[in-house]
């Protein structure tokens, strides 16, 4: 009989480089049969990786998801408003009101013509964001705890604008719904993506694993997927004839590397890094605690892709970097993960 393990999924965030878990994580679905949710008890993301959470969690199959990403490109980050003469540096570059639509349409083709809510989802999910009003981060869930009481009112649609509402990029989203139960009209005021603290969400899932669910590190496997990483650094020369100081100006970080795409970088490093300590130690001192995967492309030098890019044929590279790390690493993740049966069925899956 399998040993029963609680699998975590964890997608990070990147923008439009979500096409990179998307074509990933189609390839594992078709070889895995069913639909992802069918096989993870916990799904987190963040931003892009929160919209795909989201999505997988409704059972939309991971290609479909990818679908939306590659022809919908440009018109999720259409003309910005700086080049239609409405911008200037106190607005954000892009509408949002296009991706909204886009979520709000595919969402509701899977709840017969209506907008779920998180109650619906068909395994539990953790989702991040950020609120500006209280000034303090803020994690979505489904009602998998008898506490968890709150966020399972909000249209699915919305959490995913929330975070995915990069800083910069877009605006800070807001709406407002009603509860289920009492038709009550709550605010849902100023949220931004949650890469600002957890662009990388694997520490979340395990955190609310074993401390909110009470499952022991032993019976945790969590696997982790990045949207492609990129290497910043100057030319030696650069350095030493004095042009490092003069290179790194408001201009540079805003425009040439853009500060909040590696500060989100970073912050998910980081959190890799941890979550390999965690769950064996390093170097010589080894103890295995749990089972942790880690998918990551380092992306070459030569090829930049920013977060916000419609490039049809840059995407394209960045999907059949997706399809060969899998064609590496697939299969040891499929018998890992039909080796172990689900923890529990979580209740909207009955």
């Amino acid at each position: 009989m399998p040993a029963k393990k609680f699998k975590i999924l964890s997608i990070d965030g990147g923008g439009i480089r979500g096409v990179y878990p998307a074509r990933f994580l189609s390839e594992l679905e078709a070889d895995l049969g069913g639909h992802l949710a069918d096989h993870f008890d916990l799904i987190c993301g963040t931003s892009t990786g929160g919209i795909l959470a989201l999505a997988l969690a409704l059972k939309i199959p991971a290609k479909e998801a990818q679908y939306l990403y590659v022809e919908h490109s440009k018109q999720i980050f259409s003309k910005p408003l700086l080049l239609q003469g409405r911008l200037g540096i106190r607005r954000s570059k892009y509408d949002n009101s296009n991706l909204e639509n886009l979520i709000k349409e595919k969402f509701s083709e899977v709840y017969n013509g209506h907008q779920p809510r998180i109650n619906d989802l068909k395994t539990r999910v953790c989702i991040t964001g950020y609120d500006l009003i209280n000034a303090k981060p803020k994690v979505f869930k489904t009602p998998h705890k008898d506490s968890y009481h709150i966020d399972k009112h909000i249209p699915a649609y919305q959490v995913a604008m929330a975070t995915a509402a990069a800083p910069t990029y877009f605006k800070p989203y807001s709406s407002h719904y009603e509860q289920l139960d009492s038709k009550e009209t709550r605010e849902f005021l100023m949220r931004v993506d949650g890469g600002v603290f957890a662009n990388n969400p694997a520490l979340i899932g395990l955190t609310e694993a074993h401390c909110a669910l009470g499952i022991k590190y032993e019976d945790i496997e969590l696997y982790s997927i990045g949207t492609g990483q990129s290497t910043y650094n100057e030319t030696r020369s650069k350095i030493l004839y004095g042009a490092f100081n003069k290179a790194f100006g408001k201009i540079y970080w805003m425009s040439k590397i853009r500060i909040l795409d590696l500060m989100m970088q970073a912050q998910s490093q980081h959190v890799h890094d941890l979550c390999t300590i965690y769950s064996g130690g390093t170097g010589s001192v080894k103890n295995k605690v749990f089972n942790y995967y880690r998918i990551q492309e380092e992306l070459p030098t030569s090829f930049r892709i920013a977060m916000d890019s419609n490039n049809k044929r840059k995407l394209q590279k960045l999907m059949s970097m997706a399809s060969n790390k899998y064609q590496v690493n697939g299969q040891s993740i499929v018998s890992s993960i039909k080796n172990c049966s689900r923890w529990n069925n979580y209740p909207s899956a009955n």
